[in-house]
């Protein structure tokens, strides 16, 4: 027998175009006349023998594949309605929108599949309101800018989210993506993550008044080529924000100091605010009075010894989290003293010359707030073995700390955390710098007696201990002398994190 194929055959099941009705019935005519050939050649091969035996077995595998490709053309998923396929697109997109920055997002995948799969995709506008381009990515500026007008091009009307990067790693020449791109759909922007070089924040910073009032999270980054020569600062004001800006959210990286008060925008509405260029403290201070509703800060300070104290209480009242990089070796208590936070919870303090931890700062800031901390980041600054207890027993809803290399912690002080007599709401708890194990263990296993155990899914004991997770050096000998010890813990849900090696005393 010789198995006679077609030029339908021969391109069935290899593309993923749909099928029109007509080839529905014929695949399904042909698939039923295949199948009954292969119980002809079965029966055959049961009940012939001879030199056609070979034969009969390379057909059937012949039929074999046809028919797999019968149904893989006749698959459910090819006939879909177009309104079910856009719902199914929309699944497979919609988180992708400003998590990861990549090239090869969703959309341009699913136009690769068939025409049908394109056609579908580039006429659903919320597929294309995203567009995230990594600082590694290997694409010339030029590439990016016409990818990125594609892209918003098919976003309709909808709000924009952009992440675009203009480094040195690409030589190729300049592009103005802030006349060419930015402005274009500067109307329909809501998110903004920008790293740019001199002359393209300046266009951008240029733009006429209210361009990017529908903004609600802008970062922007001033990229610099060579530090030889610092660039001057920006010149006030710039305007371009209207007062009817809906700017929720703002970072910024310009020159090595700003001032905030040369962006004239609706600072009063503010939720989020983060400068890593450097403020001096009374421009910070400044700030925070016309930032009422502010719920995140990170500021990098200067300057605190030449500010006065400050004669007014600066009253945060929506403060959530606060971050203070202090850059000079100066007393921060100033800086901290007219600051009321009531709902604050989470606190980092980060210096650069390492300065000690001062009590008093953080008693005064805890009794005019009146606020539950429940993180707090103190990797840079010493603590007096005296002020470790003070402090967890004037934060008892603590729930993460981590603590500097050269805050040395009492056994007392372990043994009162082991039996919740301090620290028992505590979470995560990370120590920098080289510890000895034993007592961080004997606090865990005391742990495991002061809390109920449980029985989970897989029948392992569980401690209902809130103290999950501990992170720490500790030289490779005392690791495999009490090897025993912490797998014991690991199996009662305890994460013990041993690093390879001590963390950089600055390494944030």
């Amino acid at each position: 027998m010789t198995l006679r194929c077609d030029a339908f055959d021969q391109q069935v099941g290899l593309t993923n175009e749909p099928l029109t009705a007509l080839e529905t019935k014929q695949i399904r005519e042909r698939l039923y006349t295949r199948r009954n050939q292969i119980l002809g050649t079965d029966n055959s091969l049961k009940h012939r023998q001879g030199g056609n035996h070979a034969e009969l077995s390379e057909d059937r595998d012949q039929i074999l594949a046809l028919i797999n490709r019968y149904e893989i053309a006749l698959a459910p998923h090819k006939q879909l309605p177009t309104e079910l396929l856009q719902r199914v697109f929309h699944h497979v997109c919609e988180g992708y929108d400003q998590g990861s920055p990549r090239i090869q997002d969703p959309p341009l995948l699913l136009c690769r599949i068939s025409s049908y799969w394109r056609t579908t995709a580039i006429n659903m506008p919320e597929l294309w309101k995203s567009l995230h381009m990594s600082t590694d990515m290997s694409h010339t500026r030029t590439q990016k800018l016409k990818l990125a007008r594609m892209w918003f091009a098919r976003a309709g009307n909808l709000p924009l989210s952009l992440t675009l990067s203009d480094t040195q790693n690409d030589f190729s020449g300049p592009v103005d993506f802030v006349s060419r791109l930015i402005a274009p759909f500067s109307r329909n922007f809501r998110y903004l993550y920008l790293v740019l070089q001199h002359p393209q924040v300046a266009a951008l910073f240029s733009l006429p008044t209210g361009s990017l009032d529908a903004l609600e999270e802008f970062h922007v980054v001033y990229y610099l080529i060579t530090t030889a020569v610092p660039p001057p600062p920006w010149q006030a004001p710039i305007t371009l924000f209207s007062p009817a800006a809906r700017l929720r959210r703002l970072r910024i990286h310009l020159t090595p100091l700003v001032v905030p008060r040369i962006f004239t925008l609706p600072w009063h509405r503010l939720e989020s605010f983060r400068c890593d260029s450097s403020i001096q403290s009374e421009d910070c201070h400044e700030l925070f009075v016309s930032c009422q509703t502010l719920q995140k800060i990170h500021v990098r300070i200067f300057g605190i010894k030449y500010s006065s104290p400050s004669q007014v209480e600066i009253s945060l009242l929506n403060l959530i989290s606060l971050s203070v990089q202090l850059c000079d070796q100066e007393n921060y208590d100033l800086f901290f003293l007219p600051l009321v936070a009531p709902s604050l919870r989470s606190l980092l303090i980060f210096n650069y010359h390492g300065l000690p931890w001062s009590p008093g700062m953080y008693s005064g800031l805890l009794e005019r707030s009146r606020c539950e901390l429940v993180d707090i980041y103190l990797g840079t600054m010493d603590m007096e073995a005296g002020d470790v207890l003070r402090f967890f027993e004037s934060t008892p809803a603590i729930e993460s700390i981590t603590l500097s290399h050269n805050t040395f912690i009492p056994p007392v002080i372990y043994h009162k955390i082991g039996q919740g007599e301090v620290g028992r709401s505590l979470v995560q708890f990370f120590l920098k710098g080289t510890r000895e194990l034993d007592p961080l263990l004997s606090m865990l296993e005391t742990r495991l007696q002061n809390f109920p155990m449980i029985t989970s899914e897989h029948g392992m004991q569980i401690t209902t201990s809130p103290l999950k997770f501990i992170e720490t050096y500790s030289v490779p000998e005392e690791v495999t002398a009490h090897d025993s010890r912490i797998q014991q813990l690991r199996n009662t849900g305890v994460g013990i994190s041993l690093l390879q090696s001590a963390e950089g005393y600055f390494h944030l």
